[in-house]
């Protein structure tokens, strides 16, 4: 091989070495930030996107806790699981639906982008840029195996390591998610993570 290309071969490989150890340790002062809190609460903007173009935002709250354990209260829906059972609520149509609460390793949860950083995903460092404000790390994410998901990017705050952002691609539909206001160890109550259908509302349990 000529020293011309091999030189270029090098300097390619160390840059994209370095590229790979960036995403690394950003990574993991992110695992940092979120490991020994307990819960976590944040205003969110969510923007879906459907494979057949169509587009439709709404904005709410999240409520997260250690393990499994998350809320969603947006667009008139709320949507709870306790780690075991999962509850989708609309007081609008007067219906619950209750299921076991699944993970099939790729499915997304607020959890694993907040708490666990996904191990069935690859990373890249894919760039910088602005968000509400906050300059952030851009985190491309490609899982390792199949599943619902087929990629997906976080927004790391450069200066607390929180994730300001997450953008979800499924083969059904495109969501992202910019978070606001995030309370780290919030105190939150864990009654919110259980649900009890009020009376008159059509109950559909699949488990």
């Amino acid at each position: 091989m000529p020293i011309k290309k091999l030189t270029l071969l090098i300097i390619l490989m160390t840059f994209t070495n370095a590229f790979s150890q960036d995403s690394q340790e950003i990574i993991r002062k992110v695992q940092s930030t979120y490991e020994n809190i307990n819960d976590a609460k944040a205003v969110f903007t969510q923007t879906l996107k459907s494979s057949g173009g169509k587009a439709s935002s709404s904005s709410g709250t999240i409520y997260i806790k250690k393990t499994n354990k998350y809320r969603i209260e947006a667009g008139g829906q709320i949507i709870i699981t306790d780690g075991q059972t999962s509850w989708s609520y609309s007081p609008k149509k007067k219906q619950v639906i209750i299921d076991n609460y699944k993970d099939d390793g790729n499915t997304f949860s607020p959890n694993k982008f907040l708490f666990n950083y996904p191990e069935n995903f690859y990373s890249d460092l894919d760039g910088e840029e602005n968000v509400g404000g906050f300059e952030c790390y851009v985190i491309k994410l490609t899982p390792r195996s199949g599943g619902s998901v087929k990629s997906a990017k976080i927004w790391i705050d450069k200066t607390d390591y929180l994730i300001r952002k997450i953008n979800i691609i499924t083969s059904e539909s495109s969501s992202t998610y910019s978070l606001k206001n995030i309370s780290l160890d919030a105190g939150v109550n864990s009654s919110k993570f259980s649900f009890t259908p009020p009376e008159g509302v059509e109950v559909i349990d699949l488990r």
